[in-house]
Formats: structure tokens, sequence, C-alpha cells
């Protein structure tokens, strides 16, 4: 019979994680040991509650205290894999509770990881698109399609899955109010604004725009990835803004992908011109097939990119070529609405080229990528976790 080895932990990291000051080669060793082993997850449930009892009889949080924590090793009689030496200088350990891992086995108590060969298919799952209107009112967009109440110009299309506010443009009343679509994880959503500019929005994006533009400045703003198709108009320019990015066209088609999960902003051009400004004193013109990428750098960096790939998305398909594998793997969580846990930072950097339709089932591909026996990929219910291929 073979005896599985477990991950043992080093409870130093404990002590960093009260004060929330954990450096990434800890997080991922602290995440390792915890999925390693139910036990370990089951330990910290009861370790939780442990605290949480502490605290109300006044225990203060600053001190270690090796008596309440004995108490609490024999209470929940833990026969654990710990170091015993590192054992006595965890008296803080339940009052780990921060917002990476932990906070989800806590809330999440499930049962162990299994292979892609024992998982079901990872499908990918649709939310509804929500549209706040300016009068402050939220509507769920429902795939049926209905004419919406308080914005009675809007047309809503259920076969293209579009918003359509052209009608606006017809009228001589003016419309100053402002629309925001929010497009949840596992969709995506056009928007036709009112002088006729095409905006398509991938999962987990949004768009905050004018429902009429009244102005000599045609504005929007975003999050997520966008993919805009500008209608011309030589008087009124019109400009993205994203964060403190902000990208300036005529007429124009480009892709804006501005992630909160990623530190950079990458403006990719398809046809014709735009001028982006990082807010912090550079800015760039780009021609067709670059890409200028914009972050924390007071440069702009602009480089030739292959657009077709870049908005691969558009077609429904995933295309990544030579790229690194937490790349790949957020934005794939964008679709199939995955959390997404590494064994080790090393694991992040390892590259690969792959494509995927969008609608397939996420196993297809990630079995392609251990057949380069690089990575071994674990699945439970929405979490994958990813290890060094043994």
């Amino acid at each position: 019979m073979k005896i599985k080895k477990h991950i043992e932990i080093n409870w130093r990291i404990f002590r960093k994680a009260v004060d929330q000051k954990l450096n990434e080669s800890d997080q991922f060793e602290f995440d390792a040991w915890l999925v390693d082993a139910i036990e370990n997850q089951n330990y910290f449930v009861k370790a939780k509650k442990f605290h949480e009892k502490q605290k109300h009889a006044g225990t203060p949080e600053a001190i270690d205290h090796l008596p309440a924590f004995n108490a609490f090793v024999k209470q929940t009689k833990v026969k654990s894999h710990f170091r015993m030496r590192q054992l006595q200088v965890a008296a803080t350990i339940a009052l780990v509770l921060t917002t990476s891992i932990i906070g989800y086995f806590v809330l999440n108590p499930v049962p162990d990881f299994h292979s892609l060969a024992k998982t079901a298919p990872i499908k990918a799952k649709a939310g509804q698109v929500e549209l706040q209107l300016s009068t402050g009112e939220k509507v769920f967009i429902k795939k049926e399609g209905e004419r919406l109440i308080n914005e009675s110009q809007v047309n809503i299309k259920k076969e293209e899955n579009t918003v359509d506010y052209l009608a606006f443009n017809q009228e001589k009343k003016k419309h100053e109010g402002y629309n925001t679509i929010n497009v949840p994880r596992g969709t995506n959503f056009k928007v036709i604004l009112s002088d006729s500019t095409v905006v398509w929005l991938n999962a987990e994006s949004s768009i905050t725009y004018p429902v009429q533009f009244t102005t000599n400045v045609r504005k929007v703003k975003i999050s997520g990835e966008a993919h805009f198709k500008v209608a011309h108009n030589k008087e009124k320019p019109f400009i993205v803004e994203t964060g403190l990015t902000k990208i300036q066209v005529l007429g124009t088609v480009f892709n804006v992908k501005a992630y909160k999960s990623q530190d950079e902003i990458f403006t990719t051009l398809v046809e014709g011109k735009v001028l982006i400004d990082n807010g912090l004193g550079d800015h760039v013109v780009i021609k067709p097939n670059e890409q200028a990428i914009s972050g924390t750098s007071p440069k702009l960096r602009v480089k030739i990119i292959d657009v077709d790939q870049e908005i691969a998305w558009r077609k429904g398909m995933f295309n990544f070529e030579d790229e690194k594998l937490s790349d790949i793997l957020d934005e794939l969580s964008h679709w199939y609405d995955l959390k997404i846990f590494y064994e080790s930072s090393d694991l992040k950097k390892v590259q690969f080229t792959g494509g995927l339709e969008r609608y397939e089932n996420l196993n297809q591909l990630l079995e392609l990528f251990e057949l380069t026996k690089s990575v071994k990929f674990l699945v439970k219910e929405d979490a994958i976790l990813v290890k060094k291929y043994e």
C-alpha cells in the first residue's frame, strides 16, 4: 500500500498572515498546504470558530497565547503533519482568515480535488447582463428581450443579444443621462450607441456611456475588455477612458483590454489611428497591428501584434501562442467562472500554445496542456489547482 506524503506547513507564514503581510511565495506555500488534504481545510474551519470564541472572551489578538492554542489543539484532536517545534509558535493560527483560498474553503467545505479524467466537463456559466438606467434603476436583460421601461427608446434585440440606442439619434429632444452595461462571466454583449458606434463587450466587462451624445466629445468609460467600431465623425472625437488611460479616435476599429486583475491596459488597433494618453505624462499614436501597453510605468510601450489572435474572442475563440499559464487561466476564468490556485509560483510562468472554442468544455484544452508533462490540473467544482506534473 502506497502511503501519501502530505505537504508540511511552515507555521511562520501564519504569523505573517495575521497582519496580512504574506509575500507571494509564502502565499503559494500556504495555499498548497490547505488544498493538500480535506483534514487541513476542516482544521481551519475549527480554527476560525475557536478564534471567534477567544475574541468574544476578550483575548487580545496581537499576542501569542500558547496555553490557549494548546487547548485548541487538544479540543480539536488534530492528527497533524505539522512540526511540533513550529506548532509552539502558532498560537495565532486561528486569526488567519484572509481573502484568498482560506475564505473559499471555510465557506465551501468540499471534497478533495480530482484529476481531469475523473471530472465532469467544465462548461461556461452564462449569467444575466445588467443594464443600469439613468434613473438608477437596474434591469436584467433576459434572453427573451422586451422593450425596457423608463428608457422607452432603447431596443433589445433578442437574436443579437444587443442593446440599440440608434432611435435616440433621430430625436430632437436631448437626453443627457448615462447608462451602464455590466456583463457577467460566461457571456458577451453588444451595444449600439446613439452615434452608430458598435461596442462588443467581453465577459466580466462594463461600459458607461451617454444615452445620447450631446456635446462635442463622445466619451465612454470601460472596464474589462471591449472591441470598438467607432462611427466616423470628424467634428466629434471619440474618447475611451479606463483608469488613467485615455484613447482618442476619429473613426476606427480597436480593442481595449483593461481587467482589474491585470496591472496593465492593452490597446490593440485593427483599423485607423488612435492616440493613447496614459495619464502619467506620456502619449503615443499607434497604427494597425500595433498594441500600446500602459501601466504603472510613466512610459507607454508599443509592440507589433497578431490582431486576429488578440481579438479571437470576438469570433468565439480562445487563441494562445507562447503565453504564460497565469495569463491563459486568468482569461479562461472570465468565461468559465473558475478560481485558480497554484502549487508553486514557478508554474505561472510556464508557456503554452493552444486554442479552444468558447462553448466547448474546458477539459479539452487543459488535457492538451497536460500532454506537455509540465503541469497537472486537479479540479474541485469551480476551483482548479495547478500542480507540477509527476
